[in-house]
């Protein structure tokens, strides 16, 4: 997310419940922690990452693992960025894909893709995608699926179809005909992290959907699930490294397309 208009280039995102891409200014955001696989390009020039504990990585493409605080620097104003959700892919392509990023030869080929993608997309793509589909284009690969215990696999499904309604780790143990201990000591074995933290993630993930319209924020706080304005306010800064406000002011001009994965569709209540 960032503020004011990219560099005389079209901004644009495309979003399903398992993928993003997105295309606009990177602005100055502090240190940020997204729930997914980040994969960074400069449209010009490299970027750099800063992790705490390690030396900072410069590249023309960076990858950030899931859930770590980190802050990018770029050269280019333009900042084309992969949001890949690590319960949709299995471990072994994730991490071969991170290992790639840090490859120089294959990290330069894969830089190359993901601008020449954007470069086709940018005139004005208007039509929905899959997540094979996605990964073609931007990668030129196709990744095998993670494979979910069913009863973990619904409850993905639910927060990814919709993370505002509130579910509890109750509801979800009573749904898999589990106890909550048992449910969540699963939930973390089979996707890799507590629910609560899945949850708090789907929920400012899902927030991106609506970034273009401009809206009351305290009450869209509500509809999106949050307890209150300051919630909804310490949650984004601590996720986008941006305030809802910056957010939704710099995004007012981004195009959205919206993607389906088999997941969503899939989704059941719980």
């Amino acid at each position: 997310m960032s503020t004011g208009k990219a560099d005389g280039s079209d901004r644009f995102m495309l979003i399903s419940a398992e993928r993003v891409f997105y295309a606009g200014l990177l602005g100055t955001p502090s240190t940020r922690t997204l729930g997914a696989l980040a994969i960074c390009v400069p449209l010009i020039g490299s970027a750099r990452v800063e992790i705490a504990g390690q030396s900072p990585l410069t590249g023309e493409i960076l990858a950030i693992p899931p859930h770590t605080p980190h802050r990018i620097l770029a050269d280019s104003r333009t900042i084309l960025a992969l949001l890949i959700e690590p319960e949709s892919v299995a471990d072994a392509d994730m991490n071969l894909l991170g290992q790639q990023c840090r490859q120089p030869l294959e990290a330069a080929r894969m830089a190359s893709r993901i601008r020449s993608a954007y470069a086709m997309l940018a005139p004005g793509r208007n039509h929905g995608f899959n997540s094979a589909e996605f990964d073609d284009i931007f990668l030129g690969r196709h990744f095998q699926p993670r494979q979910l215990d069913p009863r973990i696999a619904r409850v993905v499904a639910t927060l990814q179809s919709d993370p505002s309604i509130g579910i509890s780790g109750e509801a979800c143990a009573r749904a898999a005909k589990l106890s909550l201990s048992r449910f969540l000591h699963l939930f973390k074995e089979e996707t890799g992290l507590n629910f609560r933290t899945f949850r708090a993630w789907k929920r400012g993930r899902n927030v991106l959907h609506h970034v273009n319209v401009e809206r009351n924020l305290a009450r869209f706080a509500l509809d999106a699930g949050y307890p209150d304005s300051t919630h909804f306010s310490h949650s984004l800064r601590r996720i986008y490294g941006l305030q809802p406000s910056a957010i939704f002011s710099g995004s007012r001009r981004l195009r959205i397309i919206t993607g389906s994965s088999a997941a969503a569709a899939a989704a059941t209540q719980v």
